[in-house]
């Protein structure tokens, strides 16, 4: 059975429910549920890779499960992503959505008929009916169909096929108002780690990893950005570096000290992309690590020391921030403060499926020091810039 027209109702078995989102376009759609149960709770199921996302749970409320994240990167091919309902007994009204991610998270505002999708919706007797997301109108999310859970007769599927921006989508849906389309993850205390998923695993996007310093009040410091790290108007040096382990065992380290500035695409797949000697770049300093290569490394100790002048990180107010494109930016604060120059910012560790950051901000007299607390087995010499 397939509902073409909008508006079109069919009623479906309340027991079981599947429902899969198909697509083949290069396109990053993601499959979402967003539901009211019958005593006002509210919520939604939807990719972890959002902040707060949920893939949900068959086992118990609101025994919906999502299976995944496909099309990561707008990759096309046959992408699928399912998901399962194994009862609505509970539930007034399931909204069944899909967004368009690659276009929403750049601004593009365009019409899922230029894309493939269709979705799919199979009850536990067999019986299957078709929505095709051919929707013309320009928009980021497509409310596909509603499931209406408050007849007498038994759960009525409603094509919907209603396409919306994303204010209409976070003040119309239950459960919607907390989806944030792009936030921030921000790791607190030491030993917090978040896992980047499929839209930062190997065969991603490049992971950008950037410290910066508080600008304090938004007034540029005379000087450089570290200009008062010691008080006075001098400037302070202070470097972002990383140590690195191949997956090949191959060990070593990418830093402005010693112009070890690295390579993008060949090993160890991570470049430093420059030295900011007086703090006069806004930005800070940046490292790229090659998100198709990820496969290949097995961690990453990211570091900043300072190499001229006082070690005043309470003064520093810095900030890491790892961004990626498809996935929230994740935060890092340099809230605790000591006397010795070097602190290992943050680890990287490559689980296979994800990448698991964790907040280091552990403080050490230098290199060597650090290098032995993590195990890395380099040798160190003095060296200069």
């Amino acid at each position: 059975m397939e509902l073409k027209q909008k508006g079109e109702q069919a009623y479906v078995a309340v027991k079981q429910l599947l429902v899969k989102l198909q697509w083949h376009s290069a396109v990053d759609l993601d499959l979402m549920a967003f539901y009211k149960a019958k005593d006002g709770r509210t919520g939604g199921i939807y990719s972890t890779n959002y902040a707060g996302g949920s893939l949900g749970d068959l086992n118990a409320f609101p025994f919906i499960q999502l299976s995944g994240d496909e099309g990561v990167d707008a990759t096309g091919g046959q992408n699928e992503e399912v998901l399962r309902i194994t009862q609505l007994d509970e539930m007034a009204e399931v909204y069944i959505c899909a967004l368009n991610f690659t276009d929403a998270s750049s601004g593009r505002n365009s019409t899922f008929n230029d894309y493939d999708g269709q979705i799919e919706l199979l009850d536990d007797t067999g019986k299957s009916l078709l929505v095709p997301l051919d929707a013309k109108d320009k928009g980021m999310v497509a409310v596909i169909a509603k499931i209406d859970n408050s007849d007498f007769m038994g759960a009525k599927l409603i094509n919907e096929n209603n396409v919306i921006d994303l204010n209409q989508f976070l003040n119309t849906l239950p459960g919607a108002e907390h989806f944030k389309l792009s936030s921030k993850i921000v790791l607190k205390n030491k030993g917090d780690a978040f896992e980047i998923k499929s839209k930062g695993g190997a065969g991603g996007s490049e992971l950008l990893v950037n410290l910066n310093w508080d600008q304090k009040g938004g007034k540029q410091k005379s000087g450089g950005l570290f200009s008062k790290l010691m008080g006075g108007s001098s400037a302070i040096d202070l470097d972002l570096g990383c140590l690195f382990e191949l997956e090949d065992g191959t060990k070593g380290a990418v830093q402005a000290l010693g112009e070890v500035w690295g390579a993008y695409d060949a090993p160890p797949f991570i470049r430093h992309m420059g030295d900011d000697r007086t703090g006069a770049v806004s930005q800070g300093e940046f490292i790229r690590v090659n998100g198709q290569r990820l496969d290949k490394i097995r961690r990453i100790l990211f570091y900043a020391f300072i190499y001229e002048g006082a070690a005043r990180w309470d003064q520093a107010g810095g900030m890491v921030k790892i961004k990626q494109a498809g996935t929230p930016d994740i935060e890092i604060q340099l809230d605790d403060h000591s006397n010795k120059g070097m602190c290992a910012l943050a680890l990287f560790e490559n689980k296979g499926s994800s990448l698991r950051v964790s907040k280091e901000v552990q403080f050490f007299q230098g290199h060597e020091e650090m290098d032995k607390a993590y195990h890395w087995g380099l040798r160190w010499t003095a060296g200069s810039k």
